[in-house]
């Protein structure tokens, strides 16, 4: 089924492969229905903030992430995660943004914005 143009896709990241699980493969989807003119966004929260700042060569979705980025996806990071990781808020990706109150924001896009949600 091809995919309409006004679908929006959000995407949750909680998690590196550090911390046990691969984002890659889920950013690589992201950036395929980005390119497919999908709307995407992507929530990065809890062990995702490290994403951010991740060295690609340790870290090879930090690279994906940089790609969707850069094919117009919305990227939103958790201040009080990427606080509690000691990441300075410099450290964003441009044109990513910072949620003051991530939980109520991210309430707010599964339930309201985004018709299809990923989890990794």
């Amino acid at each position: 089924m091809p995919i309409s143009k006004s679908m929006t896709f959000g995407f949750i990241i909680t998690s590196t492969a550090t911390s046990g699980k691969d984002p890659g493969q889920l950013l690589r989807a992201a950036l395929s229905k980005r390119k497919e003119g999908a709307e995407v966004g992507i929530f990065l929260i809890g062990d995702g903030v490290y994403l951010v700042s991740s060295d690609p060569k340790k870290e090879p979705a930090a690279t994906a992430l940089s790609a969707v980025l850069k094919a117009g996806a919305k990227v939103f990071v958790s201040k009080d995660h990427l606080d509690a990781a000691g990441i300075a808020s410099a450290s964003l990706p441009k044109g990513a943004l910072l949620v003051d109150k991530p939980y109520k924001e991210l309430v707010m896009k599964v339930m309201e914005e985004w018709d299809r949600v990923v989890v990794c």
